[in-house]
């Protein structure tokens, strides 16, 4: 803690205690503490934790572009137990286990004590840095660890993107320190003893405690530079000198770089005189700190340009030795270099170190990091004019700026750098992949298609062939798409090149899988399985898991389906990866709403999307399954309110396939907007063709509802055209919307058709289908469909009841709408309808009083009432009228 009087602050103090009580109390949390410099953000930080139980560990963001990734966790992770980060296999899934890693080691050496971690000058901190606070702020709430991190909140940067998420992280809040009120001021200056008037300080100082204690150090209003110049222009040469290069080489000084740069052999000795000044501050054995940032930037403004450029200069000489030890020094080398003289030498110098920085962040999975090291490699090379060199390098800062979610960025660079390079054609081709991005797809593919012109090694041209069929399906090309990944197939499993097999299983199974045989898919599935355990690559597993479990929907061998979403399960709980917890949460949701579970499956869609929110923000494809989801919930249960409020914004957003075209009046219909249904229907049909109905399975469902909504036989008919190509289904789409089998489907476009026969038979398989695998939703709709072409009114009674245990709001309304029509077409009482059916049967009044126990007199009364209710003149025209209407 501080030597001086800690003036004012009671209500930041107060949050902190707060912070502190609660994850003592096993409820931990993050405290944003922002504030412009010099306000009080770290001396608010050293008395709030000093003194207490808990251990604390600080970690300090520096003002360097070369500084090395994760640089403020090195030392707050420093002695505990976390696993070097994993190269092996999918990086972007590795760069999630060390996060989770380092939050599992930080959340277990809060136990049982507590601890409390402080983060300095978050305004500076790297995207990787972020990354993982992120991710530990997601875990806080659970543990007795306690986060304080301070930031400016005057400097925009990276944090300005990620505060957002971090605050609406469980247990984090946020507090801005404002300046010192005029009696703080007051009490400040009393314990100075100085004799200033508190309103003139105040107004001179800004009420920043910084400011305010240089004025009562100087007894005027003398700026702070000012101050900072003055104070080392009184200190010895030595320690001036000492001070210049200090400044050069960051905010806190390692006596041994420091000599080492200096040549100044006892340079602890040699810097005591700024320590009594108080332009440093002692940290540990052989480190100084300059007292605050603002006074080493006040030293770094003062010097002459061709001095700092030198000082520059004579650092990255230095480092480098050092760096070759410590490769996590690269950056801070580059960074000098590039400061330092822009000549020829030392510009090429800084890009070789540059590229040493960016490998270094890419072994530390710092992949936004390794980006920026690779530009500034680029700048340098340009810059030097070694245009030779830019090619390669645009290739590797593509690669980085993927990794990190930089899509557009990437694609441009790969796309500069193929431009005359025929031997980088195949790298730029395949660096941007499997995203959702369609304004990217058209300039992908051209990169791909050029890249096949001049490729012929059977791997590399297996993965492009892959890479072009992908970005076929994504365009709507089916058939293209579905040559192109069967070419890409037969040529990686002739080459028998893991990475060739990857990328062509994944992308024969984007493209149409349900053509290939069932014993073909499932072979390709489980080759995903073992390809993904000898790759490292999870989520392969997951598709290939994903694979069997459509397979297993395919033929409703529901205890497949359930062996194949344990896997899954068990695959989200050992990666812990977000992408795989997700697609866990969203098949978890479908196969639940499949089975009528509807507020469980309700429930997992929201967690899915929260995972999604958290985690998954750069994938523009979750928000819209989410949606799709909840969009066949609300037509499967006929409730309006299942539509989410921001659907028209979703569908606008949405690329213009034909599934995505074929929604807008679907979601119009779900909302009981059928006038808006219809105009949007209208505006469908024209597109309707072959092609339209071969893009996606759903879209031919989707149109049959449409065509039976508004009594469209002409659809009607290219629907049924269209499924009697398909081969049978019990189910499909797990993992958006489980679908009814075929068979219904056929049905429904066969009773639009006027084909009663045939809708009869389908409704009546359907049904049995449905029954067996559970299916309970589709059984009540299907009832219902099968009680309105027949008249069947039990049938119909027993829809409406499970409609009403389901909570199927439309199916509960259509089947009572149903039944007041069959009633009113039969008059007839349940007793009356018994009566009549015994008739048929040729039973007399006696014997029918008989068989129900009832008198005979009674008996006559029901017979007259038939008579009477049906028209009819006699015994013999009821029971003609009972065996037509199939009672009995």
């Amino acid at each position: 803690m501080g030597t001086e009087p800690f003036v004012g602050r009671a209500a930041a103090r107060g949050e902190v205690a707060r912070l502190l009580g609660d994850a003592a109390a096993g409820a931990g949390g993050l405290l944003l503490v922002a504030g412009p410099a010099g306000i009080g953000k770290t001396r608010l930080c050293e008395e709030a934790t000093g003194g207490g139980p808990a251990p604390v560990r600080w970690g300090r963001c520096v003002d360097d572009p070369g500084a090395p990734p994760l640089w403020p966790w090195r030392r707050v992770l420093a002695g505990l137990d976390v696993p070097e980060p994993d190269h092996a296999g999918d990086l972007a899934a590795a760069r999630f286990r060390f996060a989770a890693a380092a939050t599992d080691a930080l959340v277990a050496a809060a136990e049982p004590d507590g601890l409390v971690l402080v983060l300095e000058d978050l305004h500076w901190a790297d995207e990787t840095s972020l990354r993982l606070l992120r991710h530990l702020a997601g875990e806080l709430h659970r543990s007795r660890l306690a986060v304080l991190a301070t930031y400016r909140d005057t400097e925009p940067g990276r944090l300005d993107a990620a505060l957002p998420d971090l605050l609406s992280r469980p247990g984090a809040h946020g507090v801005t320190l404002p300046p010192l009120s005029e009696a703080e001021v007051r009490e400040f200056l009393a314990h100075h003893g100085s004799g200033l008037d508190a309103r003139h300080a105040l107004r001179r100082s800004g009420g920043n405690p910084l400011y305010l204690r240089a004025i009562a150090r100087s007894g005027d209003g003398v700026p702070l530079g000012h101050l900072v110049r003055t104070t080392v222009a009184a200190l010895p040469a030595q320690a001036r000198e000492l001070l210049e290069i200090a400044a050069v080489l960051g905010e806190e000084v390692d006596s041994a770089v420091l000599a080492e740069v200096s040549g100044v052999d006892d340079v602890a000795r040699a810097l005591d005189p700024a320590v009594r000044a108080a332009v440093l501050v002692p940290v540990g054995p052989g480190l100084r700190r300059f007292a605050h940032a603002v006074v080493r930037d006040a030293i770094y403004a003062g010097l002459e340009p061709s001095v700092r450029e030198s000082l520059h200069g004579r650092a990255a000489r230095a480092l480098e030795d050092r760096a070759r030890r410590d490769p996590a020094l690269a950056g801070v080398v580059a960074g000098h270099w590039l400061r330092s003289a822009a000549d020829t030498s030392a510009l090429s110098r800084a890009a070789d170190w540059a590229r040493r920085a960016a490998a270094e962040a890419t072994r530390s999975l710092a992949f936004a990091e390794a980006a920026r090291f690779l530009g500034f490699a680029h700048d340098a090379l340009r810059r030097a004019g070694e245009v030779t060199r830019l090619p390669g390098l645009l290739i590797e800062l593509a690669t980085a700026e993927y990794r990190a979610g930089r899509f557009r960025q990437a694609y441009e660079h790969a796309r500069e750098a193929a431009r005359g390079r025929a031997d980088l054609a195949a790298a730029a081709a395949l660096v941007v992949r499997d995203i959702a991005a369609p304004d990217l797809v058209p300039g992908l593919a051209e990169l791909a298609t050029a890249a096949l012109g001049v490729v012929h090694e059977p791997a590399l041209r297996s993965r492009l062939l892959a890479q072009s069929a992908s970005l076929a399906a994504e365009a709507g090309s089916t058939a293209e798409a579905t040559r192109l990944a069967a070419d890409a197939l037969a040529l990686a499993e002739s080459s028998g090149d893991p990475e060739a097999l990857v990328d062509a299983v994944r992308a024969r199974f984007k493209v149409w899988p349900i053509e290939l045989p069932l014993p073909e898919r499932l072979r390709l599935a489980t080759l995903a399985i073992d390809l993904a355990a000898r790759t490292g690559q999870p989520l392969l597993a997951l598709w290939g898991h994903k694979w069997r479990l459509d397979a297993a929907f395919e033929v409703g061998t529901m205890t497949a389906v359930d062996v194949e979403l344990a896997a899954i399960s068990e695959l989200a709980r050992a990666t812990r990866l977000p992408l795989v917890r997700w697609h866990e949460l969203r098949l978890r949701a479908s196969v639940l709403a499949y089975r009528g579970s509807f507020a469980e499956a309700r429930q997992l869609d929201e967690l899915a999307t929260e995972v999604a929110t958290a985690d998954l923000a750069e994938d523009g494809t979750t928000a819209g399954l989410s949606f799709a989801f909840r969009q066949q919930l609300a037509v499967v249960t006929g409730d309006p309110g299942e539509v989410p409020d921001a659907a028209d914004e979703v569908l606008e957003q949405t690329p213009a396939l034909a599934i995505a075209v074929v929604s807008g009046p679907v979601v119009a219909l779900a909302r009981g907007q059928r006038a808006e249904a219809a105009a949007r229907y209208e505006s469908v049909r024209p597109k309707v063709d072959t092609a339209f109905l071969a893009q996606n399975p759903a879209t031919a469902f989707q149109l049959l509802l449409l065509a039976d909504e508004f009594g469209d036989r002409e659809i009607a008919a290219l629907v049924a055209d269209h499924l009697a190509t398909l081969p049978p289904m019990v189910s499909g789409g797990a993992g958006v919307f489980c679908s009814d089998t075929f068979v219904a489907w056929r049905a429904r476009a066969a009773a639009l058709l006027g084909r009663d026969e045939d809708a009869r038979r389908w409704f009546a398989e359907a049904i049995t289908i449905d029954t067996r695998t559970g299916a309970r939703p589709y059984v009540v709709l299907n009832r219902l469909a099968l009680a309105g072409l027949t008249g069947d009114e039990p049938l119909a009674r027993d829809a409406l009841a499970e409609a009403r245990r389901l909570r199927m709001p439309g199916a509960v309304r259509r089947a009572s709408e149903l039944l007041d029509r069959l009633r009113a077409a039969d008059p007839l009482t349940a007793r009356e309808r018994e009566i009549a059916g015994l008739l048929a049967a040729a039973l007399s009044n006696r014997a029918i009083a008989e068989r129900l126990v009832l008198s005979e007199r009674t008996v006559e009364s029901h017979v007259r009432s038939i008579l009477n209710k049906l028209d009819l003149a006699n015994r013999t025209q009821i029971a003609e009228w009972a065996r037509t209407a199939g009672v009995g």
